[in-house]
């Protein structure tokens, strides 16, 4: 009796060994094939960053935009940039402004804009 419940823990661990080791099999080539998969679909993201970045550097040319530019100035009325054109940077508007002074004198200082 004690040989036929060895023999039957024995076959049943068996069993249920090679269960476990074919869903771990099963397991790690759907991993595998998982990341060949995330692997493509980052060559093809290189691949498309590579395709915008060659575009972005024809579609920025200075050449190009100088001709855009000069087409569209009737339209866009765009001038070239001039160091008077920049501030210091002690100039730069915070959000910042005293208590005495109102939230409108602030704006109108700024843009120019009177509000009543």
């Amino acid at each position: 009796m004690l040989r036929f419940l060895l023999i039957g823990i024995l076959i049943g661990s068996t069993f249920a060994l090679g269960l476990w080791a074919y869903k771990i099999n099963y397991d790690s080539r759907a991993a595998d094939q998982r990341v060949k998969e995330l692997e493509k679909s980052i060559l093809s993201a290189n691949k498309q960053f590579k395709i915008l970045n060659a575009e972005w550097a024809h579609l920025n040319r200075p050449d190009r935009l100088r001709k855009l530019a000069e087409y569209y100035f009737s339209e866009l009325r765009l001038t070239p940039i001039n160091p008077d054109d920049f501030i210091s940077f002690s100039d730069v508007y915070w959000g910042q402004f005293s208590e005495s002074e109102s939230k409108a004198l602030v704006d109108k200082r700024l843009t120019g804009i009177t509000h009543e």
